[in-house]
Formats: C-alpha cells, sequence, structure tokens
C-alpha cells in the first residue's frame, strides 16, 4: 500500500493543485518512486489511499504506473490516519506480509532484506528504519543489539542505554494479524506500534542505509529533491538528466538566450526568451521569465520563491 491520502498542507501552495504525492519530482510524480521501486522489488498488487484531490492524483499516477502493477484506489470520505488508512485499504490474505509505504518518498530501501529479516524473526511487525545521530530527535526509534524495537516517538524506551537511535522511514512489513490490531481511525505510530509493544508483540528494525528523502517535509526538501536528480547527486533507474545539470521536458519551449542552471522543466512548460534560472522547478504547462533562484514556477502564474532550511 502507499499512503497517498492528506492534505498537504507543508507544500502549499503546491498542494491546491495537485495532492502531494502527484506533485512532479524530475518531471514525474513523487509516488511514482515508490510505484517503480515496488515494482522493481516484484510487487504487482497496490493499494492507494485518497482524500485531498483524489481525481487529480489518479489522472496523474495512472499513465506513468509501471506495467506490472495493478492499482486500487480507495477513497477516504474523511482521513482516517496511517493506522486506519490501512485498515480500511487492506484486505488480508492468510500468510501474507503486507508492506506500507508512504507516497511522497524518494527511497530505495532492501525490501527482499527487509522482507528476510522480519520473517526469520517471525516478527509482528517489522520498521524500515534510517540510523541517526546522538544528537538528532526526529522520531527517535529506539532499538537494541538484537533489532528489536524499545522505544518509539513519544513512547520512550523503558531500557534506557545501549539501544540505537533511528528513526521511521514511513516503510513497513505487516503481517497479517496486524490487521484485527489496527486502529479503525488513528496513528499507525501511537494507535498501533506502541499498543504492539506494550501488548508484547514482537517488533523489529530493519536499518536501511540507502539514501532518504521526504519530499513533502517543506518547499525546500520539495525543491532538492528535484535538484539532486538534475544534478546527478542522486541518481534513480530510468530518470536520465540532460548533459549538465538539467532535466527539460521534449515538449518543452525554451526562448532563445534561457539560461538554465540546475532546473527542472515540465512538459509543455515555457521559459521566456533571456531568462536566467538557477535552482529551479517550472511546473508542466507553467511559464517563467526574468532573473530567478531558488523557485517553483506553477502553471496558474503563482511562483513560489523556496527558502532554505
Amino acid at each position: 500500500m502507499l499512503i497517498t491520502a492528506g492534505f498537504g498542507t507543508r507544500l502549499a501552495p503546491l498542494t491546491d493543485l495537485l495532492p502531494k504525492p502527484a506533485v512532479p519530482i524530475a518531471n514525474r510524480p513523487v509516488a511514482w518512486y515508490a510505484l517503480d521501486h515496488l515494482a522493481r522489488a516484484g510487487i504487482r498488487d497496490v493499494v492507494l489511499n485518497t482524500h485531498h484531490l483524489a481525481a487529480e492524483l489518479e489522472r496523474e499516477l495512472w499513465p506513468v504506473a509501471p506495467r506490472s502493477q495493478e492499482l486500487r484506489f480507495v477513497h477516504e470520505t474523511h482521513i482516517l490516519g496511517t493506522g486506519g488508512g490501512v485498515k480500511n485499504a487492506w484486505q488480508p490474505r492468510s500468510g501474507e506480509t503486507f508492506v506500507v509505504m508512504n507516497g511522497k518518498l524518494v527511497f530505495a530501501p532492501d525490501l527482499g532484506a527487509a522482507l528476510a529479516l522480519h520473517r526469520t524473526r517471525d516478527a509482528f511487525a517489522t520498521m524500515i528504519v534510517k540510523e541517526v545521530g546522538p544528537d538528532d530527535a526526529t522520531g527517535v526509534v529506539a532499538i537494541n543489539a538484537d533489532g528489536e524495537v524499545r522505544g518509539l516517538p513519544g513512547h520512550p524506551a523503558a531500557d534506557g542505554g545501549g539501544l540505537r537511535r533511528c528513526m521511521y522511514t514511513g516503510v513497513s512489513l505487516l503481517s497479517d494479524a496486524v490487521h484485527a490490531q489496527l486502529p479503525d481511525d488513528g496513528c499507525l505510530i501511537r494507535e498501533g506500534y506502541a499498543r504492539w509493544l506494550a501488548a508484547g508483540r514482537r517488533v523489529v528494525a530493519y536499518v536501511e542505509p540507502s539514501h532518504f528523502r521526504d519530499v513533502g517535509m517543506s518547499h525546500w526538501h520539495y525543491l532538492q529533491a528535484n535538484l539532486a536528480l538534475a544534478s546527478r547527486q542522486e541518481r534513480w533507474p530510468g530518470v536520465e538528466p540532460e548533459a549538465g545539470d538539467r532535466i527539460v521536458a521534449a515538449s518543452a519551449e525554451l526562448g532563445a538566450g534561457a539560461q538554465l542552471q540546475q532546473c527542472v522543466v515540465g512538459s509543455n512548460a515555457r521559459v521566456a526568451a533571456g531568462a536566467r534560472l538557477t535552482r529551479c522547478v517550472v511546473w508542466p504547462g507553467a511559464t517563467a521569465a526574468g532573473v530567478q533562484q531558488d523557485a517553483v514556477f506553477l502553471p496558474d502564474g503563482r511562483v513560489v520563491q523556496v527558502k532554505r532550511g
């Protein structure tokens, strides 16, 4: 399952036009990256929950979804939370392991290794996590030397020292028995994982070494994801920048003398003659002109200036 419901508040006004999982990253909806990774891991059936701008999400994802995948969209008339959303969308089958991934990530965790750990440890649930430094307070998940989860955000570990500090990446592997223990409405961490730990369920963590990007945290994170792919700082199969540090759709129009440095320009977009753009994203159908840096151009004419951090 891809978690794709939500309001996308932190990316407004981008999310006035498209839901967060559909905002373009290197000219692909960000949820495409999760779908692509899941397809390469052999996952053929994917369910996605929707709420804000549901029709727009389906419109953007259907044409680009991997051909090997069957997509099913489940609409939430009111947002059920990450836990309730999973319960509502999941139709469990005996003995299966259900993969849950947030649809706003550019992230390629080793799902095969995580699944092997999940099955070897006979885990009730497995979190895919990233290790963080001792001073990083971002959603701390505490795990012991055996990879068992001992503490969660808002629920610190009782046994204190000797634990590795990690953050939850938004990717989980769930045994079929989890479904009955999910909340009808609520958070997967607070009303799910925290309760399972308190009940003595075996919850383990797979520590993923590869790079992790949460596109939806801020405009800055959104811009950085685009620029990292355009400049080859981040690589993804099938995403090939032009020579230099830009990605320009074939149908885009570049006016005479336009200069682009670390930019992404979408389909049917227009960059005016003489424009000088540095570290910019021009959405499909948008027009960019003048001298701009660290900006996102929207097709309704708005220009979002992106602040660092």
